[in-house]
């Protein structure tokens, strides 16, 4: 079952930036059943943190198909706390990763991601068709 709206993860934004072929086409999937599709800020600085200047063209395509969300005190506090309780359990989760658990909750769905490690929280689910 596809859901009604899902948070991206900067992987799967690079999967889908390098074409990689069950990243595109689940993309599309999505795209065709009207998926909204949502990009964090977090994810938009990690992507230009990387991306080369001849990137960027593509890079802006790709996220006009999404719908862009912000980031409020509230998901900071609840990243932070996610933080706390996690870190040191599960070593190797950036705060960008929580901030990342904290939208999708914030936002009411699923999490896209390739890195199911980073997300141990219980209260968020992880869409990981890829």
């Amino acid at each position: 079952m596809k859901p009604e709206r899902l948070v991206l993860d900067t992987d799967i934004v690079i999967h889908l930036l390098k074409k990689q072929p069950q990243a595109v086409a689940c993309f599309i999937g999505l795209l065709e059943t009207q998926t909204v599709l949502l990009l964090s800020p977090i994810v938009v600085a990690e992507i230009y943190a990387g991306a080369f200047q001849r990137e960027h063209k593509e890079i802006e395509i790709l996220f006009g198909l999404c719908q862009r969300i912000s980031i409020d005190s509230e998901t900071g506090q609840m990243a932070g706390q996610y933080a706390h309780r996690y870190r040191k359990a599960h070593q190797g989760i950036s705060l960008e990763d929580y901030l990342l658990a904290a939208s999708a909750r914030q936002n009411r769905c699923p999490l896209w991601t390739s890195n199911r490690k980073h997300y141990p929280m219980g209260d968020i689910a992880l869409f990981d068709h890829v």
